[in-house]
């Protein structure tokens, strides 16, 4: 159970009205593949007079569907203001990517969807929502921990980008012994299958570094890589963001070997001035970034002895940071074949982030070990007694745990971190802050739970 909240939440965009007003919370939720019952509690309302529409979204079988089925469209509210929902009833139902719970009038009979989009009218109206990645394999690669995408049936259904074949077989997607990323598009039994990998931490503004190995001006003109921001739930939050906070790192001719190899994106791409494209030329190595920040983004390529730079500042399309996730893929052009016939290779040498690198640094903090799984030592060594409060953050900037307050004598202050948010749930791996503030100085330390 523990691991199936922790491998959940940390993705779930759960949207709640304040606290003052009718809302809905979702406190457990099955793993993406398994069954088990949606629960959840409301809150502000009268139990007697509400219940609970439940809507599960699945790409392969059309869209939106009502759960528990369209003959029993809502859900009781129990006398202690929870509820328990089936949302697992048709073979494909366990592999649903959304997940909404509408608080709804007794009176009230939500549309029977099977299949097709959500009526607006159905967002009038208190709800949660939360988003999983469509896969259950997970990689351990730069210190995070990433989902790999899986298509499901049998035989396999195509899905976007595409559409295509997504495998997540170890022969796809993979971390070798120098802890590089290997992403494939192969032939298989079914097809052509690609992969892609969903960073399972929401990282937010700040620096994405990337450096790349081989070729990639020589991909094939039906091959595309990609480097990208993705919020699935952002239509539904509020407010919505209805480009998914989605920023493009991507390398393909797009079909056409005339088509320049590569460009960076802030989408929609069709917007004047959305787009940056260029040639990379021969070099067996790149590194790439985008510097995401709440007025910019500073894009940045460099290859051999030539570089490509570009800034954008359309507030208009500018994304927030949201529960998007960084994600990687390697595919084929409206699931074209690769021209050539042939299987092909994207390999990442790593990922890091503009943030001062794990470890123990020099100066007065230390942080051992790091990364860590069940637990840390810190160590703030205090030239003087001095009023000071030690802070965990997410990487939103919003403190989940206080570990310390107070005016410790001068010296080595030892602390010791569960990996526990304030509340005792325990967080799940990903990049966290450590924030110490005193009269002599501010800092922040980068800490990675594995």
């Amino acid at each position: 159970m523990k691991n199936l909240l922790t491998a959940l939440f940390f993705l779930f965009s759960q949207v709640c009205f304040s606290q003052s007003a009718p809302s809905v919370q979702l406190t457990a939720v099955p793993g993406w593949g398994g069954g088990g019952q949606l629960q959840g509690v409301v809150h502000n309302t009268t139990t007697g007079d509400h219940a609970i529409a439940v809507y599960i979204f699945l790409e392969e079988a059309g869209g939106w569907w009502i759960k528990p089925s369209a003959a029993a469209p809502v859900t009781v509210i129990r006398a202690d203001s929870g509820f328990s929902a089936a949302i697992a009833i048709a073979p494909t139902d366990p592999y649903a990517t959304k997940i909404i719970a509408f608080l709804v009038p007794v009176s009230y009979s939500p549309p029977a969807l099977e299949g097709g989009d959500l009526p607006a009218a159905l967002l009038d109206f208190p709800y949660a929502v939360i988003c999983r990645p469509h896969g259950e394999r997970v990689v351990s690669w730069s210190g995070l921990e990433w989902t790999v995408k899986r298509s499901i049936g049998s035989p396999p259904v195509p899905m976007g980008p595409g559409p295509n074949l997504f495998s997540d077989r170890d022969s796809m997607v993979w971390v070798d012994a120098q802890q590089r990323l290997h992403l494939r598009v192969a032939r298989s039994n079914a097809g052509w299958s690609c992969s892609e990998v969903i960073c399972r931490s929401s990282l937010g503004y700040q620096r994405y570094n990337f450096d790349v190995a081989g070729r990639t001006d020589l991909l094939d003109p039906n091959l595309i890589a990609g480097i990208f921001t993705w919020d699935d739930c952002s239509p539904l939050a509020k407010p919505p963001n209805n480009y998914y906070r989605e920023i493009d790192l991507e390398f393909s001719r797009w079909g056409d070997p005339a088509n320049s190899n590569a460009k960076f994106v802030v989408q929609p791409y069709d917007a004047a001035g959305n787009i940056s494209r260029f040639n990379m030329t021969a070099a067996d190595h790149s590194v790439h970034y985008f510097d995401w920040k709440h007025d910019s983004i500073l894009f940045s390529s460099t290859w051999g002895d030539s570089a490509r730079r570009w800034t954008y500042r359309n507030k208009t399309y500018l994304p927030e940071p949201g529960d998007e996730n960084l994600r990687i893929n390697f595919y084929l052009y409206q699931g074209l074949p690769p021209a050539d016939g042939k299987n092909a290779e994207m390999i990442l040498n790593s990922f890091t982030t503009g943030l001062p690198e794990p470890g123990r640094l020099p100066g007065n903090i230390n942080i051992f070990p790091n990364p860590f799984s069940d637990g840390c030592q810190v160590e703030i060594t205090l030239r003087q007694a001095t009023e000071a409060e030690i802070d965990i953050l997410n990487l939103q900037g919003r403190c989940i745990r206080k570990l310390f307050a107070g005016k410790p004598d001068a010296g080595t202050i030892h602390i010791s971190w569960d990996g526990c948010a304030a509340n005792g749930r325990i967080l799940p791996p990903g990049v966290y802050l450590l924030r110490f503030r005193s009269v002599e100085e501010n800092r922040v330390v980068k800490m990675v739970k594995w």
